[in-house]
């Protein structure tokens, strides 16, 4: 998915609603040039692995962090150099990316294009045609979103990605640089995501249909989290016609709304003429339906999103960002370029998952590196009625 916008956090959040572990990759840059006069955010120290920032010391959970000083493998002789692993994820996948900064092969036959999501050549379409037939079903608008701090919060909250049955989130630790922006861009409206239940018509029990994920504007002055809203065309592939995200499968029990695992690409512009990707793998999805039924759309509380983002993605995009920051002109180095260095330090803080070679994670130990993140966001959503596409931009 490809979103523009002020905020290089609020685009990361509307693009993935999940991919908030790049957010410190682009801080606050907007895409300007010149010499970065700004204050380098504060993120978390590192070097104590064993303090979960921005919470009550006295409350650290020992297991949630590595106890040893150093990973193995990164900067310490008597340590064992363990290889990253990263299992490609192209199981009935045949193009599209691997999780693992690869892909999985590439469409050939003519006149078929890669559906990024499912990972299969699809056939192309007509988008003008095809976009004034859309019609959309109810919609719910996220209202409040945020990460997570609280380890018994996120045991309690989260998806469970190690299978020890208590929830996990690698970006805890920085929860107190991200949610602050975060929550802004939700209130402001420079970031506006919906939900779309498509063909629903049972919000107590419905037993499989599709959930589309949608960027919207909405249409009040100022901008508001529920009411009237309209589709940015940038939430559709308009070569399949298809939205850039959507959820096979989903279902509701007894209210209860779940869908996933999944997998997505993101698309993130940097600037005009950067664009970096990352591949969130087993994507869920949960909330409790409050309201439906309505020409209004529904609500929802105790939503909670989660993912996967491996070491391998992340260091792509901090090569390419480092890339573009080493080729341009001294004078004119693009601001985030002074975030790269700390980006790096903060990675040991966000991988949390150890990737075990078989497509399963256990969680991150003095022998069992880091090269996985765990991204949990927790959501509330708001009544919202689609009322057609934001118009194009006037020339």
């Amino acid at each position: 998915m490809r979103i523009s916008g002020p905020r290089s956090i609020g685009m990361l959040l509307a693009a993935g609603m999940a991919a908030l572990s790049l957010a410190a990759v682009a801080g606050c840059d907007n895409g300007g040039g010149g010499d970065d006069t700004s204050v380098v955010p504060d993120v978390p120290d590192v070097s104590d692995p064993g303090t979960d920032p921005g919470t009550d010391p006295g409350t650290v959970d020992p297991g949630d962090r590595d106890p040893g000083p150093t990973d193995p493998g990164v900067g310490d002789d008597n340590l064992p150099d363990i290889p990253d692993i990263c299992v490609p994820a192209c199981t009935d996948r045949e193009c599209g990316s691997d999780g693992c900064g690869n892909t999985c092969g590439t469409c050939t036959a003519a006149n078929t294009t890669c559906d990024m999501l499912k990972g299969k050549c699809v056939a192309t379409c007509d988008w003008p045609t095809f976009k004034p037939t859309i019609t959309w079903g109810t919609t719910g608008a996220i209202s409040t979103l945020q990460t997570p701090a609280d380890a018994a919060v996120v045991k309690a909250t989260c998806f469970d990605y190690t299978g020890d049955g208590l929830g996990d989130n690698g970006l805890k630790g920085l929860a107190g640089q991200v949610n602050g922006p975060l929550a802004d861009a939700v209130s402001g409206g420079s970031i506006a995501i919906l939900f779309e239940l498509a063909g629903v018509t049972d919000y107590l029990n419905t037993a499989t249909f599709q959930l589309n994920g949608l960027l919207g504007k909405s249409t009040a002055t100022p901008a508001a989290t529920t009411g009237d809203f309209q589709v940015q065309e940038e939430s559709y592939v308009t070569n399949i016609c298809k939205p850039m995200i959507y959820f096979e499968g989903a279902t509701i029990v007894a209210g209860a709304l779940a869908a996933g695992p999944s997998q997505f690409q993101l698309s993130i512009p940097i600037q005009t003429d950067l664009v970096i990707d990352a591949t969130l793998i087993q994507a869920k999805l949960k909330a409790n339906i409050t309201a439906g039924a309505t020409a209004d759309g529904f609500a929802a509380t105790e939503g909670v999103l989660s993912g996967v983002l491996t070491k391998q993605q992340l260091d792509a995009a901090i090569a390419k960002l480092q890339a573009s920051c080493d080729a341009a002109p001294a004078a004119s180095k693009p601001s985030f370029c002074s975030y790269l260095k700390v980006v790096t330090s903060a990675e040991s803080l966000l991988f949390d998952l150890h990737q075990n070679g078989d497509g399963t994670f256990a969680a991150k130990t003095k022998d069992l590196t880091g090269d996985a993140a765990s991204v949990c966001l927790t959501y509330t959503l708001s009544t919202a009625k689609v009322t057609g596409f934001v118009p194009a931009a006037t020339p």
